[in-house]
C-alpha cells in the first residue's frame, strides 16, 4: 500500500510517502511561515522526487490532534480533498499517539507533551510494557505542567516541543525522576504516521473524509468567545 502522510499539527510540518512499509521519502520543515503556504509545494516535492502521483497513491493520513488549530484545519483541509478527489481512503491518527512512536525503546511511562500555549500543554500518558506495546493510560488532555508533573506514578520519559519551554518545571514539580527525549524526538514524523494508518486501513478502520474531525482537547478560541 502506497501511502501518503500529513502533519500539520504543531510547527514543524511533516509529509511522507511509504510504501508497503518501505520509506520512499521523508520531507520536515521547522521554520517561519504557515503550512498553508508550504504544504502544497512540500507534497509536490516529495511526488515529484520518488516518480509518483498522486493518483498513485492508495490512501493518506493525516494527524487530526491535538495540536495547532490552524494547523490542523490546514493539514485536514488538505488531506480530506486529496481523498475526496482520489477517491482513496482517509485514515486520521491522534498527534500525541504518532509522537510517542520516537521513543520505540523506553520502559515504563512515556509521556509526549505539546505546548499549548496559555501556560498548558496537550498531552497523555502512555506506558510500554515489557511486550513492547504501548497502552495509552490517559484521555487526550490540556492540562498545566504542575498537574501533569504530579500526576505521574513513577519515572516518566517526556518528549514533544514543550520540553524546552517547560522542562524545569516538569522536574521541579514531579515527586519521581523525569528525563527528556533527545531533540529530534520533539516532533511527530509522517513516516511513524503512515505506518500507524496503514494498519487501520487495512483492517477497515477509516471514515469517510467529511465525517473526520479534529480532536482539539480544548476548545478552540473562537469557540470559547462566541459561548462568552
Amino acid at each position: 500500500m502506497l501511502l501518503l502522510g500529513i502533519d500539520t499539527s504543531t510547527s514543524c510540518g511533516s509529509v511522507a510517502l511509504v510504501d508497503s512499509g518501505k520509506i520512499l521519502g521523508e520531507w520536515s520543515l521547522n521554520v517561519s511561515g504557515t503550512h498553508a503556504v508550504r504544504l502544497l509545494p512540500g507534497i509536490r516535492h516529495l511526488l515529484e522526487e520518488a516518480g509518483t502521483r498522486i493518483g498513485d497513491i492508495d490512501g493518506f493520513a493525516v494527524t487530526v490532534g491535538p495540536g495547532s488549530f490552524t494547523g490542523l484545519r490546514i493539514g485536514l483541509t488538505t488531506a480530506k480533498t486529496l481523498s475526496l478527489v482520489t477517491e482513496k481512503p482517509l485514515a486520521g491518527v491522534p498527534t500525541l499517539d504518532v509522537l510517542v512512536e520516537n521513543a520505540p525503546f523506553a520502559r515504563g511511562l512515556v509521556c509526549p507533551v505539546l505546548d499549548a500555549r496559555k501556560g498548558e500543554v496537550f498531552t497523555a500518558v502512555y506506558e510500554r510494557n515489557p511486550r513492547g506495546v504501548v497502552d495509552r493510560l490517559t484521555d487526550y488532555l490540556a492540562v498545566t505542567p504542575e498537574a501533569l508533573s504530579k500526576s505521574f506514578q513513577g519515572p516518566a520519559l517526556l518528549l514533544g516541543n514543550a520540553v524546552p519551554v517547560y522542562g524545569e518545571r516538569f522536574q521541579r514539580e514531579c515527586a519521581h525522576p523525569v528525563t527528556f527525549a533527545p531533540p529530534e524526538c520533539h516532533f511527530p514524523r509522517a513516516s511513524t504516521l503512515c505506518r500507524l494508518a496503514v494498519e487501520r486501513i487495512s483492517a477497515g478502520d477509516h471514515r469517510h473524509p467529511r465525517e473526520l474531525q479534529a480532536l482539539y482537547a480544548r476548545q478552540p478560541d473562537a469557540e470559547r468567545q462566541q459561548k462568552g
